[in-house]
């Protein structure tokens, strides 16, 4: 633990065990959100968020899909979708407030008088709801030593879960929350650190597939932000039809390659069959691969036990590669830069 201290020295490893944490307290404090009755009458969703925010609205995408009831829209980008109206759930997801897209997504809805509702933790955007009278979930972060917004995923998943719930899209309960929380309390960091260890110096193209393409996506994510370490996603059966062809070449394919296969007993019985012919097609193309399969008992849960063990995972990875995961040089680079430009 010493040598992890000394890297790790905003304490994400105290974010990632503490995630079940997360869960429990934001859906204790979300109950307190009150959401007008009114926000019940609508028939179409907009979720809107960037990076670890729109995570629970990914979730909600994959876990959800044969349960949703209303079409439902994701927007990671400047613009929200024309047809956004009075009959529109709209929730902008955004954990420091100030996340330029988001705002801009805001604004749009609140000109368009849609149904909105907000998660953040502070920053513009809270003073922008709170002076419109917005329903808000404000997240309080007493589980995420690190602070990094990407390690508060238990907050903004279940912050947008209970938000849909309130509003009717969803049907969440006590049961259920404790349950998540049981899940994720039972995976073992210790089998993360070995699963760890087969992925180092490789790239990593993450293969999943029904209710936990979202939770993939999550997983990547924190490869790419904490790990510091070049990951893609891929959605079964959609890859079936170009991604195996594309195999071959460059020719330093097996020796810089690894297949993460996602798996579980709840996919469909034809994606099981699927997940099997695609990791032979991969064999055959002499690329390594590796399988994580979910234990739990119902989708929701498997989505939660990867994010947990997706979290453990990104973690020791960071450890191999000998680097305080907390950081982000590029992205912050970035974002320096862009803001010395004119918009």
């Amino acid at each position: 633990m010493s040598t992890l201290t000394r890297l790790d020295k905003s304490n994400v490893y105290g974010s990632a065990v503490d995630l079940a944490k997360q869960v429990g307290h934001a859906w204790k404090e979300a109950q307190q959100v009150v959401v007008p009755e009114s926000y019940r009458s609508f028939n179409k969703i907009v979720m809107c968020g960037m990076g670890g925010s729109i995570l629970g609205a990914r979730l909600i995408e994959s876990v959800f899909a044969e349960e949703l009831a209303w079409p439902l829209i994701l927007v990671n980008d400047y613009q929200l979708p024309g047809w956004v109206d009075k009959q529109t759930l709209v929730i902008c997801s955004s954990y420091s407030g100030a996340t330029e897209e988001t705002l801009a997504n805001f604004k749009q809805a609140l000109a368009k008088q849609a149904k909105l509702m907000v998660i953040t933790a502070g920053g513009e955007l809270l003073a922008a709801a709170s002076a419109n009278h917005i329903p808000v979930y404000k997240i309080d972060p007493v589980f995420n030593p690190s602070k990094q917004p990407r390690m508060a995923i238990g907050y903004s998943v279940i912050g947008q879960l209970v938000l849909c719930h309130k509003a009717g899209l969803l049907n969440l309960t006590q049961v259920i929350i404790d349950g998540l929380v049981r899940v994720m309390d039972q995976v073992k960091p210790e089998t993360a650190e070995a699963f760890a260890a087969k992925l180092e110096n490789k790239q990593v193209i993450l293969v999943a597939g029904e209710h936990l393409t979202g939770p993939a996506h999550t997983v990547k994510n924190q490869m790419n932000e904490n790990a510091k370490h070049l990951s893609h996603r891929h959605d079964l059966p959609e890859l079936n039809h170009h991604l195996m062809e594309g195999l071959r070449f460059p020719q330093s394919n097996p020796d810089s390659t690894m297949f993460w296969f996602v798996s579980s007993s709840l996919y469909s019985a034809r994606l099981q069959q699927r997940l099997s012919l695609t990791r032979e097609v991969v064999a055959k193309n002499k690329l390594a691969s590796v399988t994580w399969e979910a234990t739990a008992k119902t989708k929701l849960d498997q989505a939660f036990e990867l994010i947990q063990f997706g979290a453990y995972v990104n973690f020791y990875l960071s450890q191999l590669h000998q680097i305080d995961p907390a950081p982000i040089p590029w992205v912050d680079y970035f974002k320096q830069r862009l803001r010395g430009l004119s918009s």
